[in-house]
C-alpha cells in the first residue's frame, strides 16, 4: 500500500526535527554581548569614512551612498537647518552623480518663491534678492544654500526648482508683487499696492522692533482674502488665483501653529504633498523616463513612516510613490556632532545667532538620533548604513523606540564631527 501524503509529511517534519537536534548540539553557548553592546558593534563595522569637497564625495563611504543614489527615483536628504556644510554635501553629491544626478531640486520654499529664487540663480542674481527681500526666503538667505541652488539651475537645462511649502511668513511682498502683474490697471492694482504697503510697513516694523507678530501673515484674516478676490476677480485656475489661495492658506497655516499645532502641521504636510504632484505631473512626457527629484529639508520631513509630530509626511508619501512606480527613493540623514549653526533671521535682536554654538545632544533629544553621535568622529565625517540594524531587534531597540524609528525611516546617516554656520548674505 502506497505511503500517504500525511505519513510522508510526518517523515519530512520527523527528519528536520533530529537534524534540529543534532544542530543545537553543535551550537556554540550563548554570547553573553548584552544588546547595548551589540548596537554599538554594529554601528562601528557598519561606518564608513566620507570626504565631501568641490570636487564631489570621495572616501570609502561615497561609494555607498552614490551606487543607489543613482538608480533612486527620490534622494531625499534631512537636516537641521543653518548649516554650510549640508548645501556643500548636496552639491557634492550633484557633481559626483554626474548625468545620473536627479533634474529636479526641491526645497522648503513656497511655489512662488521657488520662481524667483530661479530666475535669481540663472542670473547669478541671488544675492540681490535675499537683500530685496531678508526675510521672504528661509534658509536661501545664507550663501551657501544659494551657491547650491545656483550650481543645480545652472548645471543642466533641464534643471528644476519646486517649492513644495507653504510661502514664508514674511513673504507676502513677494508674492504681492508678482500679483500686481497679472490685475488690471487703474483700481486692481490699487487694491494690490495698498496690501503691498501693508506688507512694507509690516516688515519694517519686524525688523526695527523685532516683532515677529508684525507680519502681514498673522494680521490677514478670511475676510480679508474674500474682499481681495471680490475686487481682483481672477478667473478659476488662473495664476492670480492660485497666488492669492496660496497667500490665504499660508496664513491658515500660521495661524493654525497658535491655535491647533497638529491640525496646521497636517495641513502643511497636505499642501506639501499637492504641490508636489502638481509639479511632477508638469514634468512627465510622454515616452521619456520618470521624473527624478533630490529633496532637502527639515529631518522630520524627510522621514519614511510617522513623525514625531505624528504625521505621514512628505517623506512617507514620497518614499510610496516612489513604490507605486516600481522604484526606490534613498533617505539621507545629515547630523552634526558639533559646531556651530546660523539661527539668525533679519528680525532677531541678536546677531549672535548666525554663529551659535550647536548642542548636538540637546537638538537630538526629541529625535532620537543621539546614539549615532557616540559613534562620530573626532574629525571628518562618516557614514552609517542602517539596513544591518533593521535586521536585529534587540539590538536596536536597546537605544530606545525613538532611535529605532530613526533605523527605519533612513536608509544611511552622515555624521559630520564639527559644522560651520552658514554665512548669511549681507
Amino acid at each position: 500500500m502506497p505511503v500517504s501524503q500525511a505519513a510522508r509529511c510526518a517523515v519530512v517534519f520527523f527528519a528536520l526535527a533530529m537534524a534540529g537536534a543534532a544542530g543545537a548540539a553543535d551550537t556554540p553557548p550563548a554570547s553573553t554581548e548584552t544588546p547595548e553592546q551589540a548596537l554599538s558593534r554594529l554601528l562601528d563595522a557598519n561606518k564608513q569614512t566620507l570626504t565631501i569637497s568641490r570636487d564631489g564625495l570621495g572616501g570609502p563611504g561615497a561609494a555607498t551612498l552614490l551606487a543607489p543614489a543613482r538608480t533612486a527615483q527620490f534622494i531625499l536628504v534631512g537636516e537641521d537647518h543653518g548649516f554650510a556644510e549640508t548645501p556643500e554635501f548636496v552639491d557634492a553629491l550633484r557633481r559626483s552623480l554626474g548625468n545620473d544626478a536627479p533634474e529636479n531640486l526641491v526645497l522648503e520654499i513656497g511655489p512662488e518663491s521657488a520662481r524667483r529664487v530661479t530666475q535669481a540663480a540663472r542670473s547669478d542674481k541671488l544675492r540681490e534678492l535675499a537683500v530685496d527681500y531678508p526675510m521672504a526666503i528661509p534658509f536661501l538667505n545664507l550663501r551657501e544654500d544659494g551657491a547650491m541652488s545656483s550650481a543645480w539651475l545652472q548645471g543642466s537645462p533641464r534643471a528644476a526648482l519646486w517649492g513644495l511649502d507653504q510661502e514664508f511668513l514674511f513673504s507676502a511682498r513677494l508674492v504681492l508683487e508678482r500679483l500686481r502683474t497679472l490685475v488690471k490697471p487703474g483700481e486692481q492694482q490699487a487694491l494690490v499696492d495698498a496690501w503691498i504697503a501693508r506688507a512694507v510697513a509690516s516688515e519694517r516694523k519686524a525688523m526695527q522692533d523685532h516683532d515677529v507678530p508684525a507680519a502681514l501673515l498673522l494680521q490677514l484674516q478670511d475676510a480679508d482674502f474674500a474682499a481681495l478676490r471680490a475686487g481682483l476677480k481672477p478667473a478659476a485656475g488662473s495664476e492670480a488665483a492660485r497666488l492669492i489661495d496660496e497667500l490665504a492658506e499660508s496664513t491658515q497655516i500660521y495661524h493654525g501653529q497658535s491655535a491647533d499645532g497638529y491640525a496646521s502641521n497636517d495641513q502643511r504636510g497636505r499642501l506639501m504633498k499637492r504641490h508636489f504632484i502638481e509639479y511632477y505631473r508638469a514634468a512627465e512626457k510622454p515616452g521619456k523616463p520618470l521624473p527624478r527629484a533630490l529633496l532637502r529639508f527639515g529631518a522630520y520631513h524627510m522621514m519614511r513612516g510617522i513623525t514625531p509630530t505624528n504625521l505621514y509626511d512628505i517623506g512617507n508619501f514620497v518614499s510610496e510613490f516612489a513604490a507605486s512606480n516600481d522604484r526606490r527613493s534613498l533617505h539621507l540623514l545629515i547630523l552634526f556632532a558639533d559646531g556651530t549653526a546660523n539661527r539668525w533671521m533679519p528680525f532677531t535682536a541678536d546677531a549672535g545667532m548666525k554663529t551659535q554654538k550647536y548642542d548636538a545632544r540637546a537638538e537630538m533629544e526629541d529625535f532620537g538620533a543621539a546614539t549615532f553621535l557616540d559613534h562620530a568622529p573626532a574629525e571628518g565625517a562618516v557614514v552609517f548604513d542602517l539596513d544591518p540594524l533593521r535586521r536585529q531587534r534587540k539590538a536596536r531597540r536597546s537605544a530606545g523606540p525613538d532611535f529605532e524609528r530613526v533605523v527605519f525611516s533612513y536608509d544611511y546617516v552622515i555624521v559630520m564631527a564639527k559644522g560651520r554656520a552658514g554665512t548669511s548674505f549681507e
